[in-house]
């Protein structure tokens, strides 16, 4: 028998996620490149630097706290994996991983690349059947600034 590991506050990390990628600006380089960020008073600055960013005061303490509940979240998956493992029986539920671009809502692809939880994602997404991945890839689509980075296996 299958015992599944759940996250809590699984939801919440989804609307999270989904609030700050709407936020976000995706500006297009005539490379085709696209630079994916919060809105930024200095762009040449850290995208990553709440103080960088270009929102009330209000929108700012919000970021802290839902930070806050993201890096939680990311915790639990990364814990949970390093168990299943060392424990065999135990999985991870497949509707509870959420894609990297979800988690860190706010960094640019090639800081999304470089985080732990992107290897983890990456290898997550190996092990899934066709079936598997076709849902999950119609669930969580692969916004452009991602695509630079990673694409979903071909599902066909």
């Amino acid at each position: 028998m299958k015992r599944y590991i759940t996250f809590k506050d699984f939801e919440e990390v989804q609307r999270i996620g989904k609030f700050w990628l709407d936020k976000c600006n995706d500006d297009e380089y005539e490379d085709g490149s696209v630079y994916h960020h919060l809105p930024l008073v200095d762009v040449m600055g850290d995208p990553l630097e709440p103080k960088n960013f270009h929102m009330d005061e209000k929108y700012k303490k919000l970021f802290r706290k839902d930070l806050k509940t993201l890096e939680k979240y990311i915790k639990q998956v990364e814990t949970a994996d390093k168990k299943a493992i060392v424990i065999n029986y135990e999985l991870m539920d497949l509707r509870q991983i959420l894609p990297p671009w979800l988690v860190y809502p706010h960094y640019p692809s090639k800081n999304v690349f470089l985080t732990s939880y992107y290897t983890l994602f990456d290898d997550f997404v190996a092990r899934m059947t066709k079936m598997e991945l076709s849902v999950y890839k119609n669930t969580y689509p692969t916004p452009r600034y991602i695509e630079q980075i990673f694409r979903y296996k071909d599902t066909e």
